[in-house]
């Protein structure tokens, strides 16, 4: 969702969406000594402003004090957190749990935390294989049907639109067939599935925000649509903390969609026998990052080991209108890292993903392929009712549908092009817009890897090359 932020804003985000309440744990700092105290609250402040390595080393200070400061070892644990030094959180939140077992926001963080330093120790082992360009063998049999959208709200009673008035009813009506008839249907789940509870993001109850609570009942709406699969891989999963995110996940598990995005949770898919391995990144916390791109394939290497065909989601990139490039090297947005997508992108193929899909902008982006893999860099927004920006190139959507042969390389595929009208929900557009972006996308950012689309939003591989050259 496009959000405007300023810095410290991203930093209290961070905190609070990652499960934590600030006032909560400054009151905790009841240290005997005031000099750990003092050390202590001026880490936090820096903390907050984003001055990570001052802060580390005002935590160290207070710590040198009173090495068994809970607070500090637990917020020095988060410093390291935004610094990547997974192995100085490990060590940090460890310690908490010796000192105080019951500290509930250690012992739900921590395993993250140790997903991302085993990532960090195969990367500096070597452990990601790359493929070399005759590494895949053909392999026989039908091809699979993928059914792509892009960011998907269907609706927070938060936002100034409200619900839809039909009880979300009709939101995917214009690609439910084609979702339905896929061998597995994908999209970028925005929000939570939550029925009630406040968010930190909404500061004033009389206005609208941008905390998305879609009630726990509409993702009957996934169901009915034949959605297999989501990503919650992206900033607003983090809403409504700890309470949204366990909620979404009980919803989908009970509804049978799975769902992939935090470090560690592994997605696969048992499609006709074929193992469908999915890995949904971003650069929002408890996430895959997306930025670390050596983690990524070190991870995307350890699924394609274990299944057949491997797709990756993305959530990053710059966003809005001004956004519709894919533009070299590492892209920002109010100054956050969002992430070099194209590296990121070639990155995961070259580690085994047969099909990488991005989402984030809002806008349309270009595709291309890459070793003969599909690239789509982002759907834009796919469902998104109330509370999004629906203006211009921002109203524009569509669903990729995608044909992978058995051992990966892209088969062809179509995209299917609409619009939406605020409040939001997508119509079918029979004048095709979104396809004659996508194509000149396509063929302005990648002039010599981009897919070939036809008026009717056809697609098929590079000239001269056919799509299925057994």
């Amino acid at each position: 969702m496009r959000l405007r932020q300023d810095r410290w804003v991203w930093t209290l985000f961070v905190l609070l969406g990652a499960g934590l309440g600030l006032g909560v744990l400054h009151a905790d700092a009841t240290a005997a000594d005031p000099a750990v105290e003092r050390a202590y609250t001026e880490a936090f402040e820096l903390q907050r402003a984003r001055a990570t390595d001052a802060a580390v080393l005002k935590y160290q200070e207070a710590l040198s004090l009173d090495p068994d400061h809970v607070p500090s070892l637990y917020e020095i644990g988060w410093s390291y957190y935004v610094l990547s030094r997974w192995g100085d959180v490990v060590a940090s939140w460890e310690r908490v749990l010796e000192l105080q077992p019951d500290h509930a926001d250690a012992a739900r963080h921590l395993p993250e935390a140790r997903a991302n330093l085993a990532l960090v120790e195969r990367a500096r082992l070597g452990t990601a294989v790359t493929l070399g360009p005759d590494a895949v063998a053909p392999k026989a049999g039908p091809s699979l049907r993928f059914a792509l959208g892009g960011d998907t709200m269907m609706g927070s009673p938060l936002s100034r639109s409200g619900l839809p008035k039909d009880g979300g009813a009709s939101l995917f009506s214009a690609y439910a067939d084609l979702m339905q008839a896929a061998d597995v249907a994908f999209l970028n789940l925005e929000g939570t599935l939550l029925d009630s509870g406040a968010s930190t993001k909404c500061k004033d109850p009389e206005s609208a925000c941008y905390a998305f609570r879609t009630p726990v009942a509409y993702v009957k709406h996934l169901v009915a649509a034949g959605v297999d699969v989501v990503s919650t891989a992206n900033n607003h999963h983090n809403d409504f903390g700890e309470a949204g995110r366990a909620s979404t996940l009980g919803a989908l598990n009970g509804a049978g969609v799975a769902w992939s995005g935090p470090v560690g949770h592994e997605t696969i898919l048992d499609v006709d026998g074929v193992k469908v391995g999915l890995l949904a990144f971003a650069t929002s916390p408890g996430s895959n990052d997306l930025r670390r791109v050596d983690l990524a394939a070190v991870a995307v290497a350890d699924l394609a080991a274990k299944v057949d065909l491997v797709m990756v989601s993305f959530h990053g990139g710059s966003e809005g209108s001004s956004s519709q490039h894919v533009t070299p090297g590492k892209e920002t947005f109010h100054g956050e890292d969002r992430g070099d997508v194209q590296a990121f992108a070639h990155a995961v193929v070259d580690a085994g993903a047969d099909l990488v899909v991005g989402h984030g902008p809002h806008v349309l982006r270009g595709m291309e392929l890459y070793r003969d893999r599909l690239i789509a860099y982002s759907l834009g927004n796919f469902i998104t009712y109330g509370g999004f920006n629906l203006t211009g190139p921002l109203g524009l959507t569509g669903l990729l549908v995608a044909d992978l042969h058995p051992d990966g390389r892209f088969a062809g595929g179509r995209f299917v092009a609409g619009r939406q009208v605020p409040p939001g929900g997508p119509i079918l557009d029979p004048e095709g817009q979104a396809v004659a972006i996508v194509r000149a996308l396509s063929q302005g950012d990648f002039p010599d890897s981009a897919v070939q689309i036809a008026d009717d939003g056809t697609i098929t591989g590079l000239p001269g090359v056919e799509a299925d050259p057994q």
